[in-house]
């Protein structure tokens, strides 16, 4: 069973350091989400400035489904 899952949306960047520096923030991202959910079930749509500069576009998203049993 998956925990964790994150699907980023790929705008095919030129270079690799682009793409790492878009999935760096991306993770920044999800990281609030996952921590504001405080250990329940969330899933969603990442929402943020994409590469071209909009604002609340899709860049991703995430499934989170504990399998601790303990808070």
């Amino acid at each position: 069973m998956s925990v964790f899952t994150i699907s980023f949306n790929d705008p095919a960047f030129d270079k690799k350091s682009s793409e790492v520096a878009y999935i760096a923030k991306t993770l920044d991202l999800v990281k609030n989400e996952l921590v504001r959910a405080g250990g329940a079930v969330t899933s969603g749509t990442i929402l943020g400035v994409n590469h071209l500069g909009v604002a609340n576009t899709s860049l991703g998203s995430w499934t989170y489904t504990p399998s601790a049993s303990k808070p």
